[in-house]
């Protein structure tokens, strides 16, 4: 696997984004702030940051997801469909008797640090899975429609293509794994942020504070309002997934993408991942383990 020259494998278990590098790579990338999918949405938010000074000593510390496209190098990393990490002991999940299509998984390991959050503490499990009853249940958030794992990084008999229940992918989406990068939220500046001129670049300036991404920890992104702090039980969200038209789309995959909705394009099915108009399912984890969400788009 050719990864990207501003990605890199260090201590730790997903490999992980460079800044500098991934400055130099596009030294002329537009200020657009939009959806975080690929490293280059990235770097447009941490380059408006810096040029409006969106920091904080009691910025939040969180593990931001950039997305490959394809099985992971390691199949327990942070990732969106294919076969997940479950296994064999583990009966898969089911709605009746209609087996659960597999939509995510959260890999905590690289988030030990985030010292004074659930995600740094004790978890049930090094990885939670999480599987829906269709291509809406992410949207409405209804727990009867969604299935949450806690498993073990150390399982040995896993679930291969082969086990995997028929019918079991109720709908298309992109299958993605995650690069990681460490940054920040920073909810103390939501005012300064909304006085942002709204000619001083694209998309949502207004919402530099948090990130707009797939993450572990930090303060959860929310279309519909401003979060000024973290709820307590927060633990992780998904995001919905669109990657960009420029260069490395997708961490291992160079070659930029069409715009158009067809097979090779970033709005076509195997390309993004839609929880509704690129909304957002956010966990928590109650005091017995167990998880809820919340979600919301616009």
């Amino acid at each position: 696997m050719t990864l990207a020259p501003f990605v890199q494998a260090r201590n730790g278990v997903h490999p992980v984004i460079d800044l500098e590098k991934l400055r130099a790579h596009y030294p002329d990338l537009s200020d657009d702030v939009w959806n975080i999918g690929s490293a280059s949405d990235l770097l447009g938010w941490e380059n408006m940051r810096r040029k409006f000074g969106i920091a904080a000593p009691d910025a939040v510390p969180c593990d931001v997801f950039v997305w490959g496209i394809g099985e992971p190098p390691d199949r327990r990393l942070t990732r969106v469909g294919g076969v997940p990490w479950l296994p064999k002991s583990t009966a898969w999940p089911t709605f009746g008797d209609i087996a659960a299509t597999f939509l995510c998984q959260f890999d905590f390991r690289d988030s030990k640090d985030l010292r004074g959050q659930l995600a740094g503490e004790p978890l049930p499990g090094d990885l939670l899975l999480v599987f829906v009853a269709n291509e809406y249940s992410a949207l409405s958030g209804d727990e009867e429609e969604l299935r949450f794992v806690w498993v073990s990084a150390d399982e040995n008999e896993i679930y291969t293509q082969d086990n995997v229940p028929e019918r079991a992918r109720s709908f298309e989406f992109v299958t993605a794994w995650g690069a990681r990068f460490r940054s920040t939220d920073v909810p103390s500046q939501w005012e300064k942020a909304h006085e942002i001129p709204d000619n001083a670049g694209s998309g949502r300036l207004w919402c530099l504070p948090v990130l707009w991404a797939t993450k572990i920890g930090g303060v959860p992104y929310d279309s519909q309002e401003n979060h000024h702090k973290a709820p307590p039980n927060y633990l992780c969200q998904l995001v919905s997934i669109q990657a960009s038209c420029t260069s490395w789309p997708w961490v291992d995959h160079e070659q930029s993408l069409a715009s158009g909705f067809g097979d090779d394009g970033i709005h076509g099915d195997k390309h993004h991942l839609m929880i509704g108009d690129m909304g957002e399912l956010t966990l928590f984890m109650n005091g017995d383990g167990t998880v809820s969400a919340g979600s919301a788009c616009g």
